[in-house]
This record gives structure tokens, C-alpha cells and sequence, in this order.
């Protein structure tokens, strides 16, 4: 039983890792476009992706586990009021997130112009999360229609698209006049505006500040993974930046599978409180199996651009204790008082953007880059 749990598990952790090497896409077009005259660019760029992947984690872990427990059909009809309360403080806590996301940069005086700071992260997050909500929908729809589990496929293989969309969006807003970042930006509230003020129902309020909450840890977290980054680079070369996104979308995933196993599985009675990772082991072994193989093959990418191959392995055998720990207190603790939908899966890979960061270094330090 629990071999066949294993292997079950590895088939669709392997769809969802699969779509996490998109993000060597994300990392060639951050690395060749980023613009270097604007001395802030590179500093933004680490919370808008984390107060995006905060938000889309919020609707994909309720979405996915309102659709395995019977909450909400999988339809956009007007009676699935649920699915348009998650959508709704979903797009409300995007326009929120980009003032967050702005403040650590603002409050640093790396910008003079904190209301370019301010429109540059609407059009990237509030932008994203209007041009993503539909695909999310999409997947989830279809592989709950097809038996699948949505808590495996969606937010891994969402995440990787909405991260090149993300790079997409910042890149282009960086080049924006100031005057067509006030028109687009009083586009994007005006569409969100008209979905809000219709679908605020519910438990919208308690549902948004959970989330905002959720966002402003995540950020504080991307801030800190920002230092280690620039000590990684102290010490080594740039070649590691070319996996670098890629190391960070695979353990993100791999802590979202974790996370929304695990949250499921409290929703349903099947799992216990307080070491909930005793129940999915057979899981997590498959994961495991899946994702060293993903970082095996991260490390031929690095070793082709002549670097050490060793050094994603190495981070990811440091990261995965760490994050099976981090996982588990973050449901457990978060069950307690809140949704732990809003808080597992934007806490967790916020957390393993931390600790890929920092396992980076420390493989690069012992090892070499």
C-alpha cells in the first residue's frame, strides 16, 4: 500500500516539475534585459516575485482544495459564488501587495521616484494576476476533470508560467513613461474594480487580510534572500544566476506538493496535527525521488556552462530537510487560527526561496562555484 502511494505520487510530481524548467527561460530574459541604468531594478525584482507567487499561491491552494473537498464545481457559472470570493480577494490583495512590495525599496532610498516604484509593481503584480487568473482556472478545471489531484499540477505548473510572465511584465514597465504607467496601471484597477466590487462577498475581508498578512511575511522573507544572493556572488561568478530561478521554482514546487497534501488531508480528518508529514511519507519519498532528479539535471545545465554541477545537488540534499520542517509548522501553526490555504503555500516557497538562497551559498562555499 504505502509502495503503491509512492509510485503513484511520482508520475504527476514529475508533470509539475517538468514545467519548472521554463523558469531557464525566466533567468535568460531577467540576466539579458534587465535594464542597468535604473540602480533599483535588480532590487524590486525578488519582492514583486515573491508578493506575486504570495497571491497565486492564495487562490491556487484555496482553489484546488475547494475543488477536491466539493466547495465549488469546476464552472464559472454566477451560483459558484465561493470560486468568485477567492478570485475577488485574490485581485484585491494584487493591487494592495504592489504598495507592500513597494515600501522596503522606497524606505532604502534607492529610488527617487517612489511613485514610479509604486505604478512599476501594479502594472507587475495586479498586471499578472489579471493575465493569470484564467489560465489558473484552466488547469485546475482540467485536471480536476481528468482525476487528477490539483493540489500536485497546479501551482507547480503555474508558478514557472507566472514567473516568465512576471519578468515579462516587469521588464516592459521598467521602459514605460511615467504617463503610460498612470494609464495602464488606471486600466488594470479599473477591470479590478468591477470584478471586486460584484464578488466581494462572504468571507472576503477576513480572507483578504489573511492573504495581505501572508504577503507582507513573504516579502520581508524575498528581502532576506536578497543578501544571500549578493553573498553567493561575492564569492563566486555569474554562471549560477543562469539556474538560480530554476533551483528556486523546483524547491518552491516541491514545497507546494508538500504543503497541499498536507493542508487536504487536515480539511478532510486524515491527517494528524501535530506531525502531519508522518501520514504522506510514501509522498514525500516519491517527491524526494522526483526532484533529485530534477537537480541532477540542474547540475548538467551548470556543468555545460562550465560550472560544478555539484552545486544544485548539493543545495538541494541542504534544502530539503528544511524545508519539510518549515512546511509542516507553517500548516500546523497556521491551521490553528486561519485559512491554512492563504498562509501554506505562499509562506512555504517564500521560505524556499530563503533557503535554496541560502544552501546556494553554502554549497558554493564549500565547494566552489
Amino acid at each position: 500500500m504505502l509502495k503503491k502511494r509512492t509510485i503513484k505520487i511520482m508520475p504527476q510530481a514529475s508533470i509539475a516539475a517538468l514545467s519548472g524548467f521554463g523558469d531557464l527561460l525566466a533567468g535568460f530574459i531577467l540576466g539579458s534585459l534587465l535594464p542597468t541604468g535604473i540602480p533599483w531594478a535588480a532590487a524590486l525584482y525578488p519582492p514583486l516575485i515573491g508578493a506575486r507567487g504570495a497571491i497565486a499561491g492564495s487562490i491556487i491552494g484555496r482553489l484546488t482544495s475547494a475543488l477536491n473537498v466539493g466547495l465549488i464545481e469546476p464552472n464559472l457559472s454566477k451560483e459558484n459564488e465561493k470560486l468568485w470570493e477567492i478570485l475577488s480577494s485574490g485581485i484585491s490583495a494584487s493591487i494592495l501587495a504592489s504598495i507592500i512590495a513597494s515600501i522596503p525599496l522606497i524606505i532604502s532610498g534607492l529610488s527617487i521616484h517612489p511613485i514610479t516604484v509604486v505604478l512599476v509593481s501594479l502594472v507587475t503584480i495586479n498586471g499578472s494576476t489579471l493575465l493569470l487568473i484564467p489560465l489558473n482556472l484552466g488547469i485546475s478545471f482540467f485536471a480536476f476533470k481528468r482525476g487528477l489531484d490539483p493540489d500536485i499540477i497546479v501551482y507547480p505548473t503555474m508558478s514557472t508560467i507566472a514567473d516568465i510572465v512576471v519578468t515579462l511584465l516587469y521588464l516592459i514597465s521598467l521602459r514605460m513613461t511615467l504617463n503610460f504607467l498612470i494609464m495602464f496601471s488606471a486600466i488594470l484597477i479599473g477591470i479590478s474594480f468591477i470584478v471586486v466590487i460584484k464578488w466581494a462577498i462572504g468571507e472576503f475581508i477576513k480572507v483578504l487580510l489573511e492573504v495581505l498578512t501572508a504577503t507582507t511575511l513573504v516579502i520581508m522573507i524575498e528581502s532576506v534572500a536578497g543578501l544571500f544572493l549578493g553573498e553567493t556572488l561575492a564569492i563566486s561568478d555569474k554562471r549560477v544566476l543562469f539556474i538560480y530561478p530554476v533551483m528556486l521554482t523546483e524547491l518552491g514546487d516541491f514545497s507546494s506538493i508538500i504543503g497541499s497534501l498536507i493542508t487536504t488531508r487536515l480539511f478532510l480528518g486524515m491527517a494528524r496535527r501535530k506531525i502531519p508529514l508522518l501520514d504522506i511519507f510514501p509522498e514525500i519519498l516519491g517527491v524526494f525521488t522526483v526532484y533529485l532528479g530534477v537537480f541532477s539535471f540542474i547540475g548538467g545545465v551548470l556543468w555545460l556552462l562550465r560550472g560544478n554541477p555539484w552545486v544544485s545537488i548539493l543545495t538541494f540534499l541542504i534544502a530539503f530537510p528544511a524545508m519539510l520542517v518549515i512546511t509542516n509548522l507553517v500548516v500546523v501553526l497556521s491551521s490553528r487560527r486561519f485559512d491554512p490555504d492563504n498562509f501554506t503555500i505562499p509562506i512555504t516557497t517564500s521560505s524556499a526561496d530563503l533557503v535554496t538562497t541560502a544552501a546556494m551559498t553554502a554549497a558554493v562555499s564549500i565547494i566552489g562555484g
